[in-house]
């Protein structure tokens, strides 16, 4: 089905870079607009000689090369893990897929980030207040909700490009997600 309707060998490389760019420029926009403005409001005074100074300016282009390096790392664990469940495709097609897909959290944090700008942020108990915050729990449902449409708009995706059932094209992607998430937790309590 989605071979009929979308062909990745007759889309550029070029646009799928350029989608998955503009996905991290607009996170990394919103991300180091958002940390600038908690600065601004507690009134904290840069040095240059300070390493805190040197990571806030480098935090925008770490953050563009973070979202190029996770596309490929997750792009690579969903299509080894649908390799191992009996499926067969070639990872260059469906990183087109994977990249291509992009669109949906790239539409979701530019809808954050202009709803960001709404929120007036307090001097004191900044994270109590984004806890309550309105805006702030729209802004978290949003993020949430659009990576949940990008992971689950990549199950048919699988499914038919890897010619497998439904139940291991879910299997794809829960057991890499479930996987790191269940390492995070045993982090969590045992090593940090």
């Amino acid at each position: 089905m989605f071979s009929k309707i979308f062909k990745p060998e007759k889309v550029s490389q070029f646009w799928v870079v350029c989608i998955v760019l503009i996905y991290g420029l607009i996170i990394s926009e919103y991300y180091s607009t958002l940390n600038s403005r908690v600065l601004e409001i507690q009134d904290y005074e840069l040095r240059t000689s300070s390493f805190y100074t040197v990571i806030m300016s480098f935090s925008f282009f770490t953050m563009l090369i973070a979202v190029f390096v996770v596309w490929q790392i997750f792009s690579f664990m969903f299509h080894l893990c649908a390799i191992l469940l009996g499926g067969m495709s070639s990872y260059r097609n469906f990183q087109k897929y994977t990249g291509i897909c992009y669109f949906i959290p790239a539409l979701g944090f530019l809808i954050v980030y202009i709803l960001s700008e709404r929120i007036d942020l307090p001097k004191d108990y900044i994270s109590e207040f984004l806890i309550s915050n309105k805006y702030f729990i729209i802004i978290n449902w949003i993020i949430n909700i659009c990576f949940l449409l990008y992971y689950i708009l990549l199950v048919p995706l699988i499914k038919y490009l890897y010619q497998i059932n439904w139940v291991k094209a879910i299997g794809a992607i829960a057991i890499p997600i479930g996987s790191i998430y269940l390492l995070g937790q045993f982090f969590s309590k045992f090593v940090l």
